[in-house]
């Protein structure tokens, strides 16, 4: 089964030319170790290993020699003869200091007449991704096959160095990091892929050769945290899941010391790796899921892709086609994984930022119910001790207080007394408008904040809500003012104690004067 969709993943990404008959043949090629013992398989874990074939040429031009299935080579050199003595010789590989004449291939170029030749390869690498088998064939026939493979691959090496932009720049903010531990997960990723196909070497002339597996050890640690952080898991919720995430980062970090001890070993605790993070992340998605978690869902959607196309990349070691090869197939995959990873966390970014925006709204609504008075609907004194601290420098205070409550409450009752109060505060509002607002103290006393030059304004507007209560039925509407300006006190409660004072007085004025008119009309 497995090589089934091995088979169809390699018919979706390239289609290959029918030759009548092809200029180059290779046949009879058989590998030896550096002890002399044929060997049908080279072992992933590296060595020293010689291979040798006949190649026969039917056309002269020029011929491309390179390596299908694997491109994880530390060096290699290729020596053909004519059977008496060699006529070209040919190195390279990723630790070598010989310039790639392909991009992100080992491909070597050489003219060769009509003839059959001895094509030997010596190869030495730490480790080996794949078998490395060598093919030879006509330049263009080789441009054919490889332009597709090699624009794909730079393509999605693009598109993993703007997701890991992207989220890297929100992750250095704190609190992002669920978009930090994503970031250096593609990090690791991006760093194998570009050193395992060639592009630090080329671009760079970067020849460590151990960039081609010790990124993913750290990428792997990264991936087991990002997962935590994405679906909530830590010691306090799904406590059993955050156990099983702690194993998971220490046997990572068991297979990065043994990795360091036997190089040899690094790729293969590279696909242990995998396979354990792949594990994790199907055991947590599917978990999760079950709970009715809706990122989980959607997580365990792009971890069962990237489980089908990352499962056969880290289990291929041979391939059908020239033209691809087995780090290209991974670098589907991990895009793959990145794009659906990056929606994932754009959809749960997204989610978030709706949530906050709803608890932003329900705050507002809180701070405003909590700053406004229920009766009448204007502002109350905490709202006015909230304006005050950002008091105008040209701003004026007046307080008021309303003439005959108590007379109403008790003579017509607290509804009259309540309806009194609102429609004060409405008719005042209205003419108020933007010259002013108005806010409610308590009981009877009200505040108008305005500008200076707005005083007249509001004292005017405020006669005609007397006018206009009178109309309605409110004998004897009226009302006592403080006023006070913003340079007469250096603090807002100076400036309040004032305009308090100083409403008090106006009402001890009018209440004299009410009684001095009485005193006289009798």
């Amino acid at each position: 089964m497995q090589r089934f969709l091995l088979c169809a993943l390699m018919l979706l990404l390239t289609w290959l030319p029918t030759q009548a008959q092809a200029d180059a043949q290779l046949s009879g090629t058989t590998c030896m170790s550096s002890e002399g013992e044929i060997v049908g398989n080279i072992p992933l874990q590296g060595g020293r290993f010689v291979c040798q074939g006949v190649l026969k040429i039917t056309q002269a031009g020029q011929y491309v020699i390179d390596f299908k299935n694997t491109s994880t080579l530390a060096q290699f050199q290729h020596e053909i003869s004519d059977g008496h003595h060699t006529m070209h010789v040919l190195s390279g590989g990723l630790s070598s200091e010989h310039t790639d004449q392909l991009l992100l291939r080992h491909g070597r170029l050489v003219a060769l007449q009509p003839g059959t030749y001895r094509l030997i390869t010596w190869l030495q690498s730490p480790y080996y991704l794949a078998q490395p088998e060598v093919f030879v064939t006509d330049l263009a026939s080789h441009q054919q096959q490889t332009n597709v493979s090699t624009a794909v691959s730079l393509l999605l090496l693009g598109i993993l160095l703007g997701i890991f932009s992207y989220y890297m720049a929100i992750g250095i903010m704190p609190g992002h990091v669920t978009e930090r531990m994503y970031a250096l997960f593609i990090l690791g990723n991006l760093i194998f892929q570009s050193a395992v196909l060639g592009l630090f070497k080329q671009l760079f002339d970067w020849h460590w050769f151990y960039l081609t597996s010790l990124p993913i050890l750290f990428s792997n640690l990264a991936y087991i945290s990002f997962v935590c952080h994405l679906l909530g898991i830590s010691p306090f919720r799904h406590s059993r899941l955050y156990q099983v995430s702690i194993a998971a980062r220490l046997t990572l970090l068991g297979l990065m010391v043994f990795a360091m001890i036997y190089p040899n070993w690094m790729l293969e605790m590279d696909r242990l790796g995998v396979a354990i993070f792949l594990v994790f992340g199907l055991v947590c998605g599917i978990r999760l899921s079950l709970q009715g978690q809706r990122v989980a869902q959607l997580y365990l959607l792009a971890i069962s892709i990237f489980g089908v196309l990352g499962g056969l990349t880290i289990t291929a070691d041979r391939l059908s086609s020239n033209a691809w090869t087995v780090e290209q197939l991974g670098l589907i995959a991990v895009t793959v994984e990145a794009v659906a990873l990056s929606l994932l966390v754009a959809y749960q970014i997204n989610r978030l930022h709706k949530e906050k925006e709803h608890m932003l709204a329900e705050l507002e609504s809180t701070r405003s119910l909590a700053m406004t008075d229920r009766l009448t609907g204007v502002p109350n004194r905490h709202a006015l001790e909230n304006q005050m601290l950002h008091f105008p420098e040209h701003g004026c205070l007046m307080f008021l207080d309303i003439d005959n409550l108590k007379h109403v409450n008790d003579q017509y009752g607290h509804e009259a007394g309540d309806q009194l109060l609102k429609s004060f505060s409405r008719i005042l509002t209205n003419k108020l408008d933007t010259h002013g607002k108005l806010y409610r103290l308590g009981g009877d006393e009200f505040a108008i904040v305005c500008h200076e030059d707005d005083v007249e304004w509001c004292q005017h507007q405020l006669e005609y809500t007397h006018l206009h209560l009178q109309k309605e039925g409110i004998v004897g509407a009226g009302t006592s003012v403080g006023i006070v300006f913003a340079h007469e006190a250096t603090d807002t409660e100076s400036l309040m104690r004032i305009a308090d004072k100083r409403m008090y007085a106006d009402k001890r004025a009018r209440k004299n004067r009410k009684e001095m008119v009485q005193v006289f009309t009798h």
